[in-house]
């Protein structure tokens, strides 16, 4: 993965872009010298979603198997809904 500040994207961010869009690469970007963001592309970010969602609703079924939800009309209740 590449590495770059903040300062050195801000005038390449065109460039960078193509490089993420057209040629998959991530691009980690640094503030005061630690990981701020990482460019990444559509289709990236989509299958990270995806993955994000999967272990959700793996964990929302572990909760369940061990009694640990709430019924939604409480929930509700508890949100003013």
């Amino acid at each position: 993965m590449i590495k770059i500040t903040i300062t050195e994207a801000r005038p390449q961010l065109r460039k960078l872009a193509d490089r993420v869009c057209h040629h998959g690469e991530r691009i980690c970007v640094e503030r005061n010298g630690e990981p701020a963001f990482v460019m990444v592309s559509f289709e990236d970010f989509e299958a990270i979603e995806a993955l994000e969602e999967k272990i959700d609703i793996q964990e929302a079924k572990k909760a369940l198997k061990k009694g640990k939800f709430i019924p939604l009309e409480q929930l509700e209740s508890e949100l003013g809904l």
